[in-house]
């Protein structure tokens, strides 16, 4: 089974600053604090693919 969230370990939230709990959403493009919730939309560039 693939899994559509994919935890981004090594990462600080801004908000909470707490360490390693910042998921990326692949499906709905946004990052997502498990801690305090607080959400990023993430934006792509359309012609080479790289996050913004």
């Amino acid at each position: 089974m693939t899994t559509l969230a994919h935890l981004l370990t090594g990462l600080r939230c801004e908000v909470c600053r707490c360490l390693d709990v910042l998921w990326l959403d692949v499906v709905r493009g946004i990052v997502e604090c498990r801690n305090c919730h607080q959400t990023a939309l993430v934006a792509v560039d359309e012609t080479t693919g790289e996050a913004r």
